[in-house]
């Protein structure tokens, strides 16, 4: 019976929080309008009922033949996170966008990207559940709320606007630079900094991204070789603060509802 009892508590925390289904629910996102990737998706995710080798097919299935891991290359080292309990940063809040999956070419990974800022007047000491959810409400509002979730177009240029006195590093890679102008400043005046022109620099390559990919070969099978920087539209979709020092370390700020529609979360209750 230990040995039930045990595989009924792995199950929950495999089913439960921030663990293997949420990593499913996380990578097919809403897939209420495609009833392709819902099924594949079903097929995924661990269920209470499942035993310890259906939840290990479904694991299986999940890994190998949705992420292909085993085609992906080992990387070698220590990540950074390992040494931040040596370091104090300040309190940071992190949007990811994702490319719609409706757009996405068959065979293909959705495209995704990333922004966020540092709280520059908290610590983790300072920090409170209260101004958490604050922000959430913030993040929300500007980035998730009455069903315009925020989005820009991808591509080759970048954009850039540091200014460390308000926790920003913007790293945009965007159509182009009137895009990328657009996404940093709103991202500015959206956290309510004031926007500096004198800030603000892109950089734009030569190299051509419209160019159609050749054909490689990966273990014996032919495909085309990696977009550069393809031009592609991406919408907001997760947002979460990292409070180091913490047991959570990682706070959910905005989440999903069953309709579909995005909610700010009350982080503690």
């Amino acid at each position: 019976m230990s040995g039930v009892r045990n595989w009924a508590l792995i199950r929950r925390g495999l089913i439960n929080g921030t663990s293997y289904n949420a990593e499913v629910n996380t990578y097919f996102g809403d897939t209420s309008a495609d009833a392709g990737r819902d099924a594949a998706k079903n097929l995924c995710l661990i269920t209470p009922t499942d035993s310890m080798q259906i939840a290990a097919q479904r694991q299986s299935f999940f890994y190998h033949q949705v992420l292909k891991i085993q085609d992906k290359p080992i990387i070698i080292g220590q990540p950074k996170t390992i040494f931040d309990s040596e370091v104090m940063y300040h309190p940071e809040v992190s949007i990811e966008l994702r490319q719609d999956f409706a757009s996405v070419p068959r065979g293909r990974q959705a495209k995704d990207a990333r922004f966020g800022w540092r709280l520059m007047n908290e610590t983790s000491e300072s920090l409170t559940l209260e101004k958490i959810n604050n922000i959430a409400s913030l993040v929300y509002q500007h980035f998730f709320s009455n069903n315009n979730v925020f989005n820009f177009n991808k591509g080759k240029v970048i954009g850039w606007y540091t200014s460390p006195v308000d926790g920003l590093h913007l790293q945009l890679y965007c159509l182009d630079v009137e895009e990328a102008e657009r996404v940093a400043k709103y991202v500015v005046q959206s956290i309510n900094k004031t926007w500096n022109d004198n800030i603000f620099k892109t950089t734009t390559p030569k190299r051509n991204n419209l160019i159609t990919p050749p054909q490689i070969t990966i273990l014996g099978k032919q495909q085309d070789a990696p977009v550069w920087r393809p031009n592609i539209n991406v919408r907001a979709y997760k947002a979460y603060m990292t409070v180091w020092g913490t047991e959570n370390k990682v706070y959910e700020l905005v989440g999903r509802l069953a309709n579909g529609e995005f909610a700010a979360l009350n982080v503690g209750s």
